[in-house]
């Protein structure tokens, strides 16, 4: 059933006989356990991986009647993307494969119209207009002016490429039908396929990584690409080696008509930059939202996955088109398919950034999850997160206030889902002999990832309030990975955003949820903090004396409250109004009526001055309080109350000694 076996035929029944080229010779081929007959693997749809998995193998023919293929152990998924049917009509009737069901459910299906920002040129685009954007939506630059790249020549040719490549260069090709990769193609054969004008199948090349060629010496990627890439920032200059390093700057992607690949994300959700030389693409992009994460995940291990069509399973998906000469960003997590209506010729390339941290590290653990295999991850990307800790740590214990303001919440919140993803790597069974040869000394390691984790840990507290800082620390250490940030998206839609995933087990607590919903009510009804009001003060007939925000302190002045104006502050109930004059600074105006307990329909209000302006602080509704809460309050009334009974006590016995004092001289 191999290839090794010495009887297997030449021709496979399924072939076309007028085949426009010779396509290189197939690794795989399969022999029906009944009829005998031999066929590609790629012909009736099965890949190289599933072919090994295969007991007894029934063609399409004898399957009707002598049942299903049965396989050795559980049935191997045909592919890490998704395939559709293999259309065996048409193969038996010797027609060409280029018929796929990819099509039929783009034609049909219904997509969200393009949002995203298209700007006229690159001149805006800079790494601090990255870093400082309200969201994380791709966007597209029409014009590759003042984007600050090389290109190629918009008119070069697949047979130009592989000449500077070189023709006997080993290429990677990808056969849309099935999503599958196929072997034992060079640039010569696929530069002849690319200029046939009659294929019988649709194929693909999307991973030719071109930096280290004649090629590649003639592209510079964007200038803000260099700017942020964390490999250019983190990665030691000594220790770039050939194949140690790293190599996923510079892609030529060569696509034909209808060539398709399915939704993804790309390896360890890198930015993408995308420059169309020639042709057309479309893009299909959902955003990394974490119910869409998850349904991600469940569809790239669901066995239905090969007649499933991701992008019905979501709410948003929108659709961009793309013309030569427009450059896209997609930032990281996008999932997204893209389509090829003509022949195209694509530059592109894929880096990590500081704010995308955190998304990096999630589907990092999202691949290790899906069981992806390796060669299809991100090189070295442990390593990279080793270099990165040693050199923020050490950059951290110099930086001072200034330079630490500098970064965003983004940038902070990754470097700390960095120092907690290593930690985590460097105990227990997760670090395997791969890990921990690639992080080195460990004992070094974790100390450097101990310190950022408290350097940055604290400059994010500071940044927020307790309750919110309590609730994200708990979100990044749980796995708060995802979210789609959009624009005029308030704090607590996206506190919401980022939650993992609740616990479904029996009796288990769910802290993390409730607080967030804790801080979506109270922001909803503006009564997580007291509320500043600039106003006069409202005028109120109340003189009660129990009212638990009573005005005993005007901190705003300069001079402090006398004994006097604290007496009548606490004994009356009443506000003492105070001007900065030095002639008025002791005298109390009662005319304007105003009263510390505010009006009795808004609930108890306080206000206080200000360079000469009063404020209004609004305080909650009691009916909104807890128990707890309600008792503290009374305590601290009870409290006022006698501390004004003794302030009046006092007052009025040194009243009744200066009164005794002037009697005196008067009759001396």
């Amino acid at each position: 059933m191999s290839s090794s076996e010495t009887d297997e035929p030449q021709e496979c029944p399924l072939c076309c006989d007028d085949a426009p080229i010779e396509l290189p010779a197939y690794e795989t081929w399969l022999q029906c356990d009944m009829c005998e007959e031999w066929y590609h693997g790629i012909c009736v749809g099965i890949s190289a991986s599933e072919c090994e998995c295969i007991d007894k193998y029934h063609c399409r023919k004898c399957a009707e009647t002598h049942g299903p293929s049965s396989y050795k152990g559980p049935a191997l998924r045909r592919s890490g993307r998704g395939h559709a049917d293999v259309d065996y009509n048409k193969l038996n009737e010797g027609q060409p494969a280029t018929f796929n069901q990819y099509l039929l459910r783009l034609e049909s299906g219904e997509f969200a119209e393009d949002e995203f920002e298209h700007l006229s040129d690159g001149n805006s685009v800079t790494a601090e207009w990255i870093r400082s954007r309200d969201t994380n939506d791709p966007f597209i630059v029409d014009s590759a002016a003042g984007l600050d790249m090389e290109m190629p020549d918009p008119s070069v040719t697949v047979k130009d490429i592989a000449a500077a490549i070189g023709n006997d260069t080993a290429v990677s090709v990808m056969d849309v039908l099935t999503q599958d990769e196929l072997s034992g193609w060079t640039m010569g054969a696929w530069a002849d396929y690319f200029h046939s004008t009659n294929r019988r199948r649709v194929l693909n090349v999307i991973s030719m990584e071109v930096s280290d060629t004649a090629f590649g010496a003639k592209i510079r990627r964007p200038r803000v690409v260099d700017e942020l890439d964390l490999v250019e920032k983190y990665w030691p200059e000594a220790k770039r080696k050939h194949n140690k390093f790293p190599r996923v700057k510079t892609y030529c992607l060569m696509s034909v008509q209808n060539a398709y690949t399915d939704f993804h994300v790309d390896f360890s959700a890198t930015w993408v930059y995308y420059h169309v030389l020639s042709g057309e693409k479309v893009f299909y992009l959902v955003p990394p939202t974490p119910s869409n994460m998850r349904k991600y995940e469940a569809w790239s291990k669901s066995p239905e996955q090969a007649v499933t069509f991701f992008a019905e399973s979501v709410r948003h998906c929108f659709e961009v088109r793309l013309v030569a000469g427009h450059t896209l960003f997609i930032p990281a997590g996008w999932i997204h398919a893209v389509f090829t209506p003509v022949d195209t010729i694509v530059i592109g390339g894929n880096f990590m950034v500081m704010q995308s941290l955190n998304t990096h590290i999630g589907t990092y653990k999202l691949e290790a999850r899906t069981k992806v295999p390796v060669r299809y991850r991100f090189p070295f990307f442990i390593k990279l997160c080793r270099y990165m800790t040693e050199l923020l740590a050490k950059r951290w214990t110099k930086l001072v206030a200034r330079d630490k303001a500098k970064w965003t919440l983004d940038e902070l919140e990754g470097a700390f889902v960095l120092a907690t993803f290593l930690e985590s790597k460097l105990v227990g069974d997760d670090c395997d002999a791969d890990i921990a040869k690639a992080v080195g000394d460990k004992a070094s390691l974790r100390k450097h990832a101990h310190t950022l984790l408290e350097l940055v840990g604290v400059e994010l507290a500071s940044r927020m309030v307790p309750e919110e800082w309590l609730n994200r620390e708990s979100q990044l250490r749980e796995g708060s990975h995802f979210r789609w940030v959009r624009p005029g998206m308030t704090q607590g839609s996206q506190l919401l955003a980022t939650r993992p995933r609740r616990s479904r087990t029996a009796g288990a607590t769910n802290s993390v949820d409730k607080t967030i919903t804790k801080i979506r009510e109270k922001a909803a009804k503006k009564t997580s903090r007291p509320k500043l009001v600039r106003g006069r003060p409202r005028s109120s007939t109340s003189d009660d004396t129990s009212s638990a925000n009573t005005v005993v302190h005007d901190a705003a002045l300069d001079e402090p409250m006398t004994a006097e104006d604290m007496i009548t502050a606490l004994g009356t109930g009443s506000r003492v109004n105070r001007s900065r004059s030095s002639d008025s600074s002791d005298s109390s105006d009662d005319d304007d009526g105003s009263d510390a307990t505010g009006d009795e329909e808004d609930g108890s209000d306080c206000s206080s001055s200000s360079d000469g302006e009063s404020f209004v602080v609004s305080d909650s509704d009691d009916g909104h309080r807890k128990a707890k809460r309600r008792k503290s309050i009374q305590v601290k009334s009870t409290s006022l109350q006698n501390g004004a009974r003794r302030a009046q006590t006092i007052g009025q016995f040194k009243g009744a000694r200066r009164r005794i004092a002037e009697q005196i001289k008067l009759k001396l």
